[in-house]
């Protein structure tokens, strides 16, 4: 078995983490920690959670060695992820960090769209953890910096057209647990439902994590869905080539991936809600040379802990889809 641990196991990526590895059958939780709940049981905060009878705890990275703990997930919030890794690392423990900390190889790109980083000689030796993508360094690395949710959903329609494709605009809409579980009145059920609204446009952090790796300017606007969860990504760009070429791209990209779908019908959220899969469609504008693609996504599975246990079975050499047959919650 291998032993995992999650440092920051009381939001809801650390909440879905542990749904996802409590049923993995390769995987012990050995610890799950906390700064603020140390002592309580998980399900004192998540009822769902009954039956995964797991006491929170305060992070020490001696107790984790002692644990002999593999990897380490790190679900805490940007510019607070960092400062775990080196220690990690030189106790020869793999991270997978669900924050943007280590999602971009040059420190000053990080700078411009976060904060400076303070550990810049480990960017470079991260590894950016979409594994359509990025599969074999992801097998050898010991730093994987999971993407961000509106970016996998952007991503993985770009990245096989992106050489053909100009003119990228993205309209992406997410549920409201994108947001986390920080206390805003932005996101009170009452300011959130009967409601919808675009947000920090033209300036999201976001889309220079998109241009990175899709190695091509867009403009991204995001907005905020009156529901929990969710993505959905729709991408209008130019082309000199036809639907057929596009679309052929894109199936032969993804016709041996086993979460991401190019499909024939309108994607929606509810086909994905709750999985780790990609759904996609591409379509023909009303102006010639013009194309939309659709894709959905769940943001806190596919773009959050979905994915980073996908990456943690790839690095650990295990199957890729295991732990991660999960079935979509309709209605």
């Amino acid at each position: 078995m291998i032993r995992v641990g999650i440092i920051g196991a009381t939001g809801f990526t650390g909440h879905e983490l542990i749904k996802i590895l409590n049923r993995h059958p390769q995987v012990k939780l050995e610890i799950i920690t906390t700064t603020a709940h140390a002592g309580k049981n998980i399900v004192d905060l998540y009822p769902d959670l009954l039956g995964i009878d797991r006491v929170l705890e305060l992070y020490s990275v001696d107790e984790v060695v002692r644990r002999k703990v593999d990897l380490v997930f790190l679900a805490v919030h940007h510019g607070a992820a960092m400062d775990f890794v080196p220690d990690l690392l030189n106790k020869g423990i793999k991270v997978i960090d669900l924050s943007a900390d280590f999602r971009f190889a040059d420190p000053a790109v990080y700078a411009k769209a976060y904060d400076t980083h303070r550990y810049p000689e480990l960017c470079p030796k991260a590894v950016y953890g979409l594994p359509e993508w990025f599969r074999k360094s992801i097998k050898k690395a010991n730093l994987i910096g999971n993407p961000g949710c509106y970016v996998t959903a952007s991503l993985l329609p770009l990245i096989p057209i992106k050489d053909i494709i100009s003119d990228v605009l993205i309209d992406a809409k997410s549920g409201v647990s994108g947001a986390g579980k920080k206390l805003d009145e932005a996101f009170l059920s009452t300011q959130v439902m009967n409601n919808f609204k675009a947000y920090t446009i033209a300036r999201h952090r976001h889309q220079p994590e998109i241009e990175t790796y899709a190695g091509l300017p867009v403009e991204f606007v995001p907005h905020l869905l009156p529901i929990s969860r969710g993505i959905l990504a729709t991408l209008y760009f130019k082309s000199n080539e036809t639907l057929s070429t596009l679309r052929s791209r894109l199936e032969k990209a993804y016709t041996d991936e086993p979460f991401v779908h190019v499909i024939d019908r309108d994607p929606e959220i509810r086909m994905v809600a709750g999985t780790n899969q990609c759904c996609m469609n591409i379509y023909s504008a009303s102006h010639e040379g013009r194309f939309i693609i659709v894709s959905v996504i769940d943001n806190l599975i596919k773009g959050a802990s979905g994915q980073a246990v996908q990456n943690m079975n790839i690095m650990l050499g295990l199957t890729e889809e295991m732990g991660l047959d999960l079935a979509p919650a309709y209605p």
